[in-house]
């Protein structure tokens, strides 16, 4: 019995060690997975505001009622949407649309839509 002194100190500090890893594994996993979800989030957020931007820039050539050359700007319980249509030719508009969420995370689409046949011709994302 008088060769295991000191035995106790070393194991405990092991031990403590051992937690110590555990909780800062499980702390690091937890705020990746947030860091995810909230980017996941605002993804979501920016395809609803891209697809409101769409559909009312779309009805505006439509209708007639777009006015060219000048940025429109429309605020939403989610963010921002900014877009600028441009006659490109005759039947050709070119619209650009800047979407902005709140968190100020920003997603920029460009299409071209030919008043001729109805429909969208060329789609890019940026």
């Amino acid at each position: 019995m008088k060769d295991e002194k000191g035995f106790i100190f070393p194991t405990t500090m092991v031990m403590i060690l051992f937690c110590l890893l555990i909780i800062t594994h499980i702390s690091t996993t937890l705020i990746s997975e947030k860091k995810f979800y909230s980017e996941t989030e605002q993804h979501y957020v920016l395809e609803n505001l891209m697809q409101v931007a769409v559909e009312q820039s779309l009805s505006q050539i439509k209708d007639g009622t777009a006015v060219l050359y000048e940025t429109t700007t429309y605020n939403i319980t989610n963010g921002t949407f900014i877009y600028n249509i441009k006659n490109t030719s005759p039947n050709i508009y070119e619209v650009e649309i800047t979407c902005i969420s709140n968190k100020s995370k920003e997603y920029t689409a460009k299409y071209q839509y030919d008043y001729a046949i109805n429909e969208m011709i060329l789609w890019s994302e940026y």
